[in-house]
């Protein structure tokens, strides 16, 4: 089995960050984690971001744990997904400002 994180930089529209910190709790990590391989989810506030000028200010991180024969296999059914009744959008994210990162596991051998 393959393994890999998603981690995934969110930021709450104006004003929002409550909201969106109770969708992503009570809906969208629920959805994540029916989809098969993804294993598991932690989510974090930031506290403190240093990055380039330009960058928004992020308000959560979530880092996902995907095991599967075939990694992209499951990222591309959370794609399919990915708007509709299995896992809707919430407008209290700025999917503008969403900065999400695939790594695999180095494999050493």
């Amino acid at each position: 089995m393959a393994r890999a994180k998603m981690i995934v930089m969110a930021k709450a529209t104006e004003g929002q960050a409550e909201a969106l910190d109770e969708w992503y709790e009570t809906r969208h990590v629920p959805d994540l984690l029916a989809v098969p391989g993804v294993r598991s989810i932690e989510r974090f506030d930031v506290q403190m971001m240093k990055a380039p000028d330009g960058f928004p200010g992020w308000d959560y991180v979530g880092i996902y744990e995907i095991e599967a024969d075939d990694i992209n296999a499951v990222l591309k059914e959370m794609g399919a997904r990915m708007g509709t009744e299995r896992m809707p959008h919430s407008p209290t994210l700025d999917s503008s400002k969403t900065l999400a990162v695939i790594a695999h596991e180095k494999r050493r051998d």
